[in-house]
């Protein structure tokens, strides 16, 4: 092996040698997860198989399918920065909310726990938040919040691409950005959607990337930069059957294979909480760091979710880091 191929392969780090050193170190607990050995992989086309996988999965295609379909037909002649009528938002809504949780029952959410139903009512009764924000450790997280909350989601530009779901996003008045990009303009809309009836309310991913549910990642300001009030919403991902130690989450596997854990099992458990609307206080408006902190720990408190101030590009190192063990353990085997 050439000695340019050997420094290309090298470590990051000489004393990460294995997936639990790297799972052990602080910074990268948000997206540590557990080998998928032969074994649990057998035991996952099986259970695929049991549990009709592939029957629920075509389903959820048609489903997408016809959500799709309706959407285009609901936004003939408008334009996305303008308010719908009222009746082909409350029929968008109505059409949507119900394809997305049939849809998440196929998944296998055949019974979504929900807590603050109090706090939920008075928002749909009022809608005074027009941006809600909640942690995010799923593909699926977009469609659980849309079975309650029908709403365009900022999201980053790679999703404009992805099948169904860039496509709906954008029907439902949703914003990509390009993280490589400066994105000031966000501020802006985030203000002007804040104020503006008659739009779709705004969802955020504060965290910027997903993360394997077991605490909150450091917040990005840009939600928080209008200084208006907030709906928080939490999701917990609780556990799934038969097969207990299959991680629905999205941190390290391809969205395909994630999307298939969701058919391995006929039951999985989840818990949405709808959060007291948090309204700013003077200093909060002029500090939209203070308030994203002040935010993230109200969110901790009552999801019981440790806070761990990791960013995307701790997510984007433990990615390589996991892919470089990876290839040596591959290297050793076939020596």
């Amino acid at each position: 092996m050439s000695s340019s191929k050997t420094k290309q392969k090298e470590l990051p780090s000489n004393e990460i040698k294995t997936i639990e050193e790297l799972n052990s170190i602080h910074k990268f607990k948000p997206w540590a997860i557990d080998n998928l050995t032969k074994k649990r992989l057998f035991l996952m086309v099986l259970c695929f198989i049991l549990t009709l996988g592939p029957i629920r999965f075509i389903i959820v295609i048609l489903l997408h399918l016809i959500c799709l379909i309706f959407m285009q037909i609901m936004v003939i002649g408008t334009k996305p920065e303008q308010p719908y009528s009222n009746f082909r938002k409350r029929l968008i809504e109505v059409v949507t909310q119900f394809l997305c949780r049939l849809a998440c029952f196929f998944y296998g959410y055949v019974n979504i726990k929900f807590v603050g139903e109090k706090n939920y009512k008075n928002w749909k009764k009022n809608r005074k938040e027009r941006i809600i924000i909640s942690n995010h450790s799923s593909l699926l997280d977009m469609e659980l919040i849309l079975s309650f909350i029908t709403g365009g989601f900022i999201a980053k530009e790679s999703v404009r691409r992805m099948p169904f779901i860039g496509n709906i996003n954008k029907c439902l008045q949703g914003l990509f950005v390009d993280r490589k990009k400066k994105n000031s303009w966000i501020f802006k809309e985030i203000q002007k959607r804040g104020e503006t009836k008659g739009i779709f309310p705004l969802v955020i991913f504060p965290e910027g990337t997903t993360s394997n549910n077991k605490c909150l990642l450091s917040f990005k300001v840009g939600a928080f930069s209008a200084g208006i009030p907030i709906q928080p919403i939490i999701i917990k991902y609780k556990g799934c059957f038969p097969l207990p130690f299959l991680d629905l989450t999205y941190t390290y596997y391809h969205p395909f294979v994630v999307c298939i854990a969701q058919f391995c099992n006929i039951y999985n458990s989840i818990e949405m909480t709808f959060m007291d609307p948090i309204i700013p206080n003077p200093e909060e408006k002029k500090n939209p760091e203070l308030y994203s902190q002040n935010v993230q720990k109200k969110m901790s408190q009552v999801s019981q979710l440790p806070i761990i101030n990791s960013r995307y590009r701790d997510a984007l190192e433990y990615r390589k880091i996991i892919k470089l063990i990876k290839e040596q353990e591959k290297e050793k085997k076939n020596k």
